[in-house]
């Protein structure tokens, strides 16, 4: 299959690759399908969550390492669970302006992902995390202060 995308162009998946939102992402209800898609020249920090439904909705993620390397263990187990399993992939939303110094991430609200069964959810968590954190390498303390 081929779908056409914001910054791919059009590209080819199998029906296997599709990702299925069971909760949607905030304030995109009626989109529920879409593609991973990573770029190796910019590394696996980074992924753009794609829609199958409207090529021009595409949303960056990060891994959230990048700003807290405890992020990930600090996910209670119950949000895992709203993709099928305890096991998931965790990425944050990401916004990249212009001036890439600029670059905030949402640590509030991760999207989770089961490649397990190819179910997603965004979720938000209970901890004070902030929604605009600035993307910079650093610690949970860091990241506090956003």
């Amino acid at each position: 299959m081929e779908a056409l995308t914001r910054d791919f162009g059009t590209v080819t998946y199998q029906e296997n690759d599709i990702i299925h939102f069971i909760e949607p992402i905030y304030g995109f209800n009626q989109y529920r399908s879409f593609l991973l898609l990573c770029d190796k020249d910019i590394g696996a920090q980074f992924a753009w969550l794609q829609s199958l439904d409207e090529p021009e909705l595409c949303f960056i993620l990060t891994n959230p390492d990048i700003v807290d390397s405890g992020y990930k263990a600090a996910i209670p187990e119950s949000s895992c669970l709203v993709t099928g399993n305890s096991q998931c992939e965790c990425w944050c939303m990401t916004v990249i302006p212009e001036s890439f110094s600029d670059a905030t991430i949402n640590l509030k609200s991760p999207i989770l992902i089961n490649q397990d069964n190819h179910q997603a959810a965004q979720v938000i968590l209970d901890a004070d995390y902030p929604i605009r954190c600035p993307l910079k390498k650093g610690t949970r303390k860091e990241a506090e202060s956003c």
